[in-house]
């Protein structure tokens, strides 16, 4: 009789699902059923640090075969669950498999692993000392299905000005990756730092809450990261309960300001609300 494979983790969708599966890992830890393997892309490794015994990135094949910029839940665009299966097969040998539990064609976010989750704050690496700052995250999707979801980079750049010359005091930081967040040069105040690009993976960002006295986004994983780290954190979006409440695993506090339009909506109205909830921070 052969053995019976043992179950892995795929993580290759979208980086706020990847915290579903974090939590799903760290529910299996405590509970007795420790992942052996998990299978992820790059820059999430401390998601699974000390929850899973052996982490790997995918492959430059992955980046041959598929559209990394796809990403939809946990899987992407236009591959199947059962495509995605196949072609993790493909390099796994008979000792393992892919987890029943990884509902690759999930079209629902609050159906992944029912009840078998446990939120936590991920642990710092490196100590981070100094001013306290406000992060900004001005994170756009080029992918047709997410773009319009992208608020307007002027303004990120009007917000930036403002917060800079009310909070002298404190260092307004924006960050992101350079093909996922706008280069904000267009600032020139002295407490403005242009951090897009220069952070080498999610454990930075992590870091950099030990001085953040509030994150700015809109919703998005990197905001929701904010939240189960504890950080202040203000959303601009158009799914307000879900993102306060629902995906608030850790009762942070939280503030939103819910738009229909992501291209056109009321800049100041929306930038005198986060100055209010900063303000409410310090």
């Amino acid at each position: 009789m052969g053995n019976i494979p043992i179950p892995i983790l795929i993580d290759v969708g979208e980086l706020g699902w990847s915290l579903y599966l974090s939590a799903y890992a760290r529910w299996c830890k405590q509970y007795g059923r420790a992942i052996r393997l998990i299978i992820t892309m790059p820059g999430r490794e401390c998601l699974y640090k000390n929850l899973i015994d052996t982490i790997m990135i995918v492959s430059d094949d992955f980046y041959k075969s598929f559209d990394v910029e796809s990403q939809n839940r946990f899987t992407l665009f236009g591959v199947s669950g059962k495509g995605l299966k196949a072609y993790f097969n493909n390099f796994l040998s008979d000792n393992y498999c892919i987890s029943d539990e990884i509902l690759f064609d999930c079209n629902d976010w609050r159906i992944p692993f029912k009840n078998q989750m446990i939120f936590a704050a991920y642990p710092y690496e490196k100590e981070i000392k100094g001013k306290r700052e406000i992060l900004i995250f001005p994170r756009i999707r080029t992918h047709t299905q997410f773009c319009a979801r992208n608020l307007p980079k002027a303004f990120y750049i009007k917000l930036i000005t403002v917060l800079c010359d009310i909070f002298k005091d404190r260092i307004i930081r924006t960050m992101g990756t350079l093909n996922g967040a706008y280069n904000i040069t267009e600032v020139k105040e002295s407490n403005y730092i242009n951090f897009i690009g220069k952070t080498s993976d999610i454990q930075d960002v992590i870091d950099r809450c030990q001085v953040a006295t509030v994150a700015i986004g809109s919703q998005s994983a990197p905001l929701k990261l904010m939240l189960i780290q504890s950080t202040p954190t203000f959303m601009i979006g158009h799914e307000k309960t879900r993102h306060i409440h629902t995906e608030n695993w850790k009762q942070t506090k939280v503030d939103f300001c819910e738009i229909s339009n992501y291209a056109q909506f009321n800049f100041d109205q929306c930038i005198n609300q986060i100055v209010t909830f900063v303000g409410g921070c310090l």
